[in-house]
């Protein structure tokens, strides 16, 4: 018998190296359950609050550095915070960027798509921007731009409160609408400051004298805050005034208008996702795990869901399961009585369990019972509404199911 060692030695390697492989990839999923913000699990959470208590204690540093009596009084005491949360926030960083292929946001991508586009993603950049002042000062000397810089690290709080993460997608989604009033508003401030500059520019030129004077009169008038000396004085002035502060007051209050429906309807989709995940888990017929539990939590933190709001959707999912359950009993039921009939004609109509007359008919509960459940809701994806399961539209916002 000739033994092959070097396809023995080959495969050995191969083995080993698919265990190294493994042993990577379970701790790059360690490492993202760790750092998840929305993890329910205890080991994530001490991590996470031990983050967010590093951000503040620095923060403070910060602002204290600002004041020169403390800044020399506490100089060292500063600089040892700033130097451990430095290496705090560059730890973080690049663990956050070599675990990135873990999180679901970029399962489907590759691994170096995914860590390009958690560097160049807002929480990604801000990560960035709360290490780079460090290194900065070794080639710009002006240290009070680099402390201001620093203050941008207050933003990573952004990552771990659920209602910020919301009205960031909110933004992103209505990014269009917004451009659109933004673009009106300047609009306006051009003809506001053209405005004001024709009627007043001979009474008061040093106020309105040209129209990048006037500009800062448009500005405080169409946000309509009042500060300011410079007001017009001529009649004609006045009557143009008063016409850009109506106008200004409705477009001042469209950005508010359009996020709070935005916003809105975010929250709507923030529940069907939770809700979908609960008969997700439910419909495998098994009782919730801890791991399931675990699994849901995260999903409410994600979705920014009240444990209210949470428990009212899975009491309603249990109770339309059920009643999906009771229903394929009667239907089963039944057609045990009359094998001749079939479960969708019994679905759509109670007078088709009748085939002959020589047959029982069923009785009226039993008739009452499939007419009232005949018709299992179901909800859109788009805005949370209920929707018959026979629509292939949603009759509050028109989404195709």
């Amino acid at each position: 018998m000739i033994v092959n060692y070097e396809q023995i030695l080959k495969s050995d390697t191969m083995n080993f190296i698919q265990r190294i492989e493994k042993i990577i990839f379970n701790i790059q999923k360690w490492i993202h359950y760790f750092l998840d913000p929305d993890s329910d699990f205890w080991y994530s959470k001490l991590v996470n609050s031990f983050i967010i208590t590093t951000i503040v204690v620095d923060i403070l540093a910060v602002t204290f550095a600002s004041e020169p009596n403390i800044r020399d009084q506490f100089y060292l005491f500063l600089g040892n915070i700033e130097y451990f949360s430095l290496i705090v926030f560059t730890l973080e960083y690049f663990l956050r960027l070599w675990s990135a292929p873990m999180s679901d946001e970029y399962k489907d991508v590759s691994v170096k798509i995914a860590r390009w586009r958690y560097a160049t993603s807002f929480f990604g950049l801000i990560d960035l921007i709360a290490i780079i002042p460090f290194f900065l000062a070794f080639f710009i000397p002006n240290t009070e731009a680099l402390r201001i810089i620093q203050l941008f690290r207050a933003f990573k709080l952004m990552r771990y409160n659920a209602a910020m993460n919301t009205l960031l997608t909110v933004v992103k989604e209505e990014a269009r609408d917004l451009l659109s009033v933004i673009f009106l508003m300047g609009i306006l401030l051009i003809i506001a400051s053209s405005g004001v500059y024709l009627f007043e520019h001979s009474v008061q030129p040093e106020h309105f004298g040209s129209i990048l004077r006037s500009m800062w009169w448009a500005i405080v008038t169409i946000a309509t805050v009042g500060y300011g000396e410079n007001v017009p004085i001529t009649v004609p002035g006045r009557v143009f005034a008063g016409i850009v502060m109506v106008i200004s007051i409705g477009i001042v209050a469209l950005p508010a208008g359009i996020l709070a429906s935005a916003f809105s309807e975010q929250l709507g989709r923030h529940k069907t996702q939770y809700r979908n995940a609960v008969q997700d888990i439910l419909s495998k017929g098994q009782k919730i795990s801890s791991d399931d539990r675990h699994v849901l939590k995260s999903i409410q933190n994600k979705c920014n869901l009240s444990d209210l709001d949470a428990n009212n959707i899975y009491r309603e999912v249990v109770e339309e399961m059920t009643k999906q359950k009771h229903i394929q009993t009667v239907v089963a039921s039944v057609q045990n009585v009359f094998p001749t009939t079939s479960s969708d004609s019994i679905s759509r109509s109670a007078t088709n369990i009748v085939p002959q007359e020589t047959c029982a008919a069923p009785t009226p509960s039993i008739v009452t019972t499939i007419k009232a459940t005949s018709s299992i809701p179901k909800f859109c994806t788009e805005c949370g509404a209920k929707v018959d399961l026979g629509n292939k539209y949603c009759g509050q916002c028109g989404h195709k199911l």
